[in-house]
């Protein structure tokens, strides 16, 4: 009988007491921003992408997901530009 669920992964040393994605103290609000916004652009380039690719009510989904990152990155850019 073929397994399901995958086993988890294997319990590493490596970073304990480390995070591989940390939020620092300190970092001026214009370049969070400024960042968020990138991250969010390149999400909805991938997304676009891969829309290209598919048909239907899968790319209707897509599509609405492409249309919710846009409209958090207007919001992104918006208090970027206040600030």
């Amino acid at each position: 009988m073929k397994k399901i669920v995958p086993d988890p992964p294997l319990s590493t040393t490596a970073h304990q007491g480390t995070s591989l994605f940390s939020i620092n103290p300190g970092v001026p609000m214009q370049e969070a921003l400024k960042h968020a916004s990138l991250l969010l652009k390149g999400a909805e380039l991938t997304a676009d992408d891969i829309r290209s690719h598919l048909s239907g009510y899968e790319a209707e989904q897509l599509w609405c997901v492409i249309h919710g990152i846009e409209m958090a990155r207007s919001l992104m850019d918006s208090l970027s530009s206040e600030t």
